[in-house]
């Protein structure tokens, strides 16, 4: 874009054409004052606050410069007496009848009207009429707050609503003086980022009803870190005071969430401070007992004692370690260290490890979205899995007219949006793609350099030969009407970006869906453009880290050479070669010993909780005393990753960034990384190193040293991370900054096409209805229960029909209903939801008991059953 030449306060500038006034004015360090314009919102020219002198050498009037993009030859003045006067005019107005309670408001101390004023406002007041009375504490949403009298009708909020989320949940009402925001009768803002109005708000209009009257701007210290309740890693502000947390605010990072952060990130934070955290470790002394509170060197000595001695007694593939995604890269790295270490055991894993693709990447850039020209989503639900981006994908559909192609068992969300919907059956997915493979085939829509690019490409026809209409139409529930334009734009598209989800690739059939998949995006030419999101905020760095029973860390497999090699020369270790059980398989008694850190299986069922309690030896590492913590024999209690303890997480594009401790942990409490390295340290010693021990201090701390595990901080461990895992080999702690860095290549992906045997569970009288799950923004987790107010936003637990469906049934919305599987049977509200397809029946993951977990068994797909209770 050409720069065009303008005049600002005497002052030549020169800038891209399009700039609009304030903009090119910063730029010479001029500031003009603003109340209504934002850098990520349209322009409007509410306020008038921007009024400045503007036009040409014929002379200049008086425009809002938030409006008016700069032309060649114009002439600004932003410092005349006119624009002056304009100035303390536009203040005074705006607080005619703005309230003086400064004192009590949140944004006090950090307000731009109390800045302005003070800048630019006149000395004394001209009105001495009273000033008009509005609404005050007037809950717009479960989550915000309005004080109508603050309001200085800068539009902000709407224009956010309105052009972000597309969702036009405020507006104006009434006339002249009167006018106010406010929602629509009985339609509160249920937006999942709507507190990014409060960030935007330049008054104290909008507040945090969570964090509402406990802070002090001036009394708080503020701690750049990151969120951590799923896979975008936003970047947060936590403001702390007295070792508590009391607010979070969105932090700026243009890469990863712009200024931007979804409700769950923002509101759910209240756990830090929550008074049921574990602050001291506890032990079972006998079998049946009490947990009893105990100093960490007995807990820590009994853990490594135990583990080791089951180990030695029945051998290493007798203990396993349940890692999670929840938790920092150096905590996960050194779980599966100490297992492969000193236990000798690959039995790792962690809830969507082992059972989704054991090889995944993520997106190459988050902000890859803004330059698709297809938004493919399969089995991934950005709406409650990742708000944050969720709102880069509606921007890039309402303002550049990208097409979304959506396959999911549910209609989500973002299916509004022009493009095409495949409604899928669980355990179809693999018919599904290869039905749509075998469209372009036919209609020879396939890249052009596929049979190239791809060594068996012949073959693939041959493949697909039998995977007809009615194949797919039968397995999957898809039609080639709508099956066929869907491949046409996947085949004919660009610039593709393709996210999947872990519902897509879980359970037995996990791996020939993903197969599949890697199938059809070959053929098209976009083998290389395939993203694996998962839910959690580490869902990416935990795979990396080797938290799996199948790979190394770097996501190596257990057979090459060169990374078991690279990694035994680091670790001064031999490694194991026996691939590890799975997650489902140690919960279900495949382990007589078992570590459990961040996770808690025996929530799952009532199934994995019984088996869980059989274990010879349980070991728990948590915040809170949860169900699996309950049945174990020594609780360890873990500081918070996201604002206790520092560490790093990476994200769904793979970068790595920083959390960062602000608090002190609870109590006695230690970070995740700290409590392993010290068990480390205390794992019993061999004989022979026992006997070297004796020798003196020197030999004893070279004995420490030898185990690997002599680090003095997080920066150390990353630094080990790099020497482990080549793709973050150019990572340190000081140089990931602010902002985080990403990691170097991706994974390799087979380029090659494979047979895929198409499997379908089949119908069943008995059970004639298919499950479907997946996560909720805001679920019946704990974390979301300790915040009083984001409780409330958690729906009871459900069973979502179709109205067909409920109507053949004879069941209404409201009703009780009895859900059956071959696994179990659980009482549930019965919710009528158009999004649900007919055949199917939806519950959520993660609901308070856990209905899902008490329905899922062995099988790929999960038939149920629906009655009047």
């Amino acid at each position: 874009m050409p720069n065009v030449n303008v005049t600002i306060d005497g002052k030549a500038v020169s800038v891209p054409a399009g700039t609009l006034v304030v903009d090119a004015a910063k730029t010479i360090g001029v500031e003009i004052p603003v109340f209504c314009s934002h850098s990520r919102l349209d322009p409007l020219g509410a306020c008038r606050m921007c009024l400045c002198e503007i036009g040409d050498a014929r002379g200049q009037r008086l425009q809002t410069g938030c409006t008016v993009p700069v032309a060649e030859g114009m002439i600004v003045k932003t410092d005349t007496k006119l624009v002056k006067e304009t100035q303390e005019a536009t203040l005074a107005f705006i607080l005619t009848n703005h309230p003086l309670d400064c004192p009590i408001c949140d944004k006090g101390g950090e307000c731009p009207l109390q800045d302005q004023t003070f800048k630019y406002g006149p000395g004394l007041s001209q009105f001495v009429e009273p000033k008009r009375r509005k609404q005050k504490h007037y809950p717009i949403s479960d989550l915000i707050m309005l004080d109508q009298e603050r309001c200085i009708l800068c539009w902000r909020c709407i224009r956010y609503l309105e052009e972000w989320e597309d969702k036009p949940q405020l507006g104006l009402f009434e006339r002249g003086g009167e006018t106010i925001i406010d929602i629509f009768p009985e339609r509160p803002v249920d937006a999942k980022t709507s507190g990014n109005i409060i960030d935007l708000c330049p008054v104290g209009a909008l507040t945090n009803r969570v964090s509402r009257f406990r802070y002090r701007p001036w009394e708080i210290q503020g701690v750049e870190t990151i969120c951590t309740h799923c896979a975008v890693g936003c970047n947060v502000r936590a403001d702390v005071r007295h070792n508590e947390l009391r607010r979070v605010m969105a932090r700026e990072n243009d890469a990863v969430n712009d200024l931007w952060l979804c409700d769950k990130g923002r509101f759910a934070v209240d756990y830090v401070n929550s008074p049921q955290r574990l602050t001291t470790p506890l032990i079972r002394r006998t079998k049946g007992g009490a947990l009893e509170p105990a100093p960490w060197d007995a807990a820590l000595a009994l853990v490594a004692e135990r583990l080791s001695g089951i180990a030695q007694a029945n051998g290493p593939a007798a203990v396993g370690a349940i890692g999670s995604a929840k938790v920092s890269n150096e905590a996960s790295y050194l779980l599966q260290k100490v297992m492969r270490t000193l236990v000798g055991t690959n039995n790792l894993d962690h809830r969507d490890g082992q059972d989704v693709a054991a090889v995944s990447s993520g997106l190459a850039a988050i902000r890859q979205v803004d330059n698709a020209d297809l938004i493919v989503l399969l089995g991934f639900d950005p709406s409650e899995e990742a708000p944050v981006l969720e709102l880069f994908m509606k921007r890039a559909a309402r303002r550049k007219g990208v097409k979304l192609l959506i396959a999911h068992p549910r209609q989500v969300e973002l299916t509004k949006y022009p493009g095409t919907y495949l409604a899928y059956r669980p355990g179809g997915e693999a018919a599904l793609f290869h039905g749509m493979a075998q469209a372009i085939l036919k209609n020879k829509w396939a890249d052009e350099n596929a049979a190239k690019r791809v060594p068996n490409y012949a073959q693939l026809a041959g493949w697909l030969s039998e995977v007809t209409p009615a194949v797919v139409k039968a397995l999957a529930g898809v039609e080639q009407t709508t099956l066929e334009p869907a491949a046409q734009a996947l085949a004919q598209a660009k610039n593709p970006l393709i996210v999947y989800g872990p519902l897509l690739t879980r359970g037995a059939a996990g791996a020939a869906t993903l197969q599949a998949l890697q199938n059809l995006a070959w053929l098209c030419g976009h083998g290389d453009r395939l993203a694996y999101v998962g839910l959690e905020a580490n869902s990416q760095g935990a795979r990396d880290m080797g938290l799996l029973p199948s790979c190394l860390p770097g996501q190596y497999g257990l057979d090459d050479a060169g990374a078991r090699e690279r990694l035994a020369r680091l670790w001064n270790a031999p490694l194991p070669t026996q691939p590890g059980l799975s997650y489902r398989q140690m919960v279900h008694g495949g382990v007589k010993a078992l570590y459990v850190l961040g996770a808690d299986p025996a929530a799952d069922s009532a199934a994995a909780a019984a088996a869980l309690a059989k274990l010879d030896f349980l070991v728990v590492q948590d915040l809170f005393l949860s169900e699996t913590a309950s049945l174990a024999d020594v609780v360890l209690p873990a500081a918070s990753s996201f604002i206790e303890a520092d560490g790093t997480f990476t994200n769904l594009e793979g970068r790595v960034q920083r959390s960062l401790a602000g608090n002190r942990p609870r109590g006695q409490a230690a970070a995740d990384w700290s409590i392993l390295l010290h068990l480390a340290r205390a794992w019993p010693q061999p004989k022979d190193e026992k006997r070297e021990e004796k020798k003196g201090k020197e030999k004893a701390a070279k004995s420490r040293r030898q185990t690997g595990f002599d680090y003095d901080s997080v920066a150390a461990i990353l630094v080990e991370i790099g020497r482990a895992i080549p793709t973050y080999a150019e990572m340190s702690w000081d140089g990931l900054g602010a902002t985080g860095k990403q990691t170097g290549a991706k994974p390799t992906v087979s380029r090659k096409f494979q047979a895929v045997e198409l499997k379908t569970s089949g119908g069943d009288s008995a059970y004639p209805l298919t499950l479907v799950t997946g996560a909720l923004l805001f679920d019946g987790g704990r974390l979301v229960q300790t915040t009083e107010k984001v409780a409330q936003l958690a729906p009871a637990p459900f069973i979502g029909l179709n109205a067909t469906d409920a109507q053949a049934l004879g069941l209404a919305d409201g009703d009780t209903v009895t859900v059956a599987s071959t696994a179990g049977e659980v009482a549930l509200r019965l919710k009528v939801d158009a999004s649900v397809q007919p055949g199917a029946a939806w519950t959520p993951s993660g609901q308070v008991g856990e209905p899902a977990g008490a329905l899922i068994g062995q099988a790929s797909v999960t038939r149920v059953k629906v009655s009047k209770a």
